[in-house]
């Protein structure tokens, strides 16, 4: 069992929850409609920026009615244990601000915690309309990527003799 599962499986157990599948939305449930993810971070490690969710995934949960918490956890590992240095209470993702997440290029985007975490008490609505503003600056910052490389490819399939355009541009 990995370090992740390892911790997954102890915080479900200190809640007397059994941990769930890995395509599920949390890593245990606190009821039906109450998943909880637990995040773990090795502090021997550099972690830049880790993956929190699925964009589109949390923005279909949250509009369902549903509720989302998150456990942070920082850990060693010290002589083959698993050492626990620090750990949150499930934090309704709703209450992460974000001035701490960001929306970054995989699949439909990925929230990724880009700064240290930053909590402020906030309804479903306010953070779901944050969502929106994350998405369109994602959006855009795709577009200008895709745009640029349209005109690359555009370039080169208009030269008259493509090869010597990749050649001497590649």
């Amino acid at each position: 069992m990995d370090n992740y599962e390892t911790i997954e499986d102890m915080y479900a157990k200190k809640y007397n929850k059994e941990t769930t599948t890995r395509k599920s939305i949390g890593d245990f449930f606190l009821s039906d409609t109450h998943a909880v993810d637990v995040k773990s971070n090795d502090l021997n490690k550099n972690n830049y920026s880790p993956n929190i969710i699925s964009a589109s995934k949390v923005e279909r949960w949250l509009t369902q009615g549903k509720d989302l918490s998150l456990i942070f956890v920082d850990y060693i590992v010290a002589n083959g244990e698993i050492e626990i240095k620090k750990d949150t209470k499930p934090i309704p993702i709703q209450n992460i601000s974000w001035d701490c997440l960001t929306i970054q290029a995989q699949g439909k985007g990925v929230i990724q915690k880009s700064k240290p975490l930053v909590i402020k008490e906030c309804s479903k609505e306010e953070w779901l309309e944050g969502l929106a503003k994350a998405y369109l600056v994602f959006i855009n910052k795709e577009r200008a990527k895709l745009d640029k490389l349209e005109k690359k490819h555009a370039n080169i399939t208009n030269s008259s003799d493509f090869f010597e355009f990749y050649v001497k541009n590649f």
